[in-house]
């Protein structure tokens, strides 16, 4: 019989401290839910019509931790039967200081502590937008979200994606058979 891990209730810094000190360098497949607020347009791009509800969007993914995205581009472009010169290395604005860190997918960034992640290629995250505190359709909110644009510099046909996000953002995730729900994210 297979017995669910039991939730681990934990505050951000306890989840930081767990983190930052998982003594991992293997790539490994986490669950993660998340809880972002997307910076929005003061005016909706359509109507002009001023906005100032305020969105949060929740995420449930599975990502995979300790893995390189240069290697990640570099092996898309081998699939692809591509030059490895297609892929222009772009700057990396958000350059996470792992030097107090047990393992490759974790740090601090001007003293907040990150994650830095793939998603996982065969899954499909799973989100919904909370505007004003109710569930709402994408489809209903106001043309105001940030516009998606695919890497141009990797020279691949499957963009390779790869994502940041701060652990205050983390509501739950399941990481090493360990389930941890961080009390201070509030969804």
């Amino acid at each position: 019989m297979f017995l669910a891990p039991k939730v681990q209730k934990v505050t951000q810094k306890e989840l930081e401290n767990i983190l930052l000190n998982l003594d991992n360098k293997c790539s490994t497949f986490v669950k993660v839910l998340q809880c972002t607020s997307p910076k929005t347009l003061v005016k909706c791009r359509d109507t002009k019509i001023k906005f100032s509800s305020k969105i949060r969007k929740i995420t449930a993914l599975s990502v995979l931790f300790n893995t390189d995205y240069s290697k990640g581009v570099e092996r898309q472009l081998e699939k692809e039967k591509k030059d490895k010169n297609d892929y222009k290395k772009g700057q990396n604005k958000m350059i996470i200081d792992k030097s107090n860190s047990n393992n490759n997918f974790c740090g601090t960034f001007y003293g907040k502590v990150v994650i830095e992640y793939r998603p996982f290629e065969n899954s499909y995250p799973k989100t919904k937008f909370i505007c004003d505190g109710k569930i709402t359709a994408k489809s209903k909110i106001p043309n105001v979200l940030p516009k998606k644009y695919k890497a141009s510099n990797q020279g691949t046909s499957k963009e390779i994606i790869w994502r940041k996000l701060y652990v205050k953002n983390i509501a739950k995730i399941s990481i090493g058979g360990a389930i941890y729900k961080n009390i201070d994210c509030k969804i």
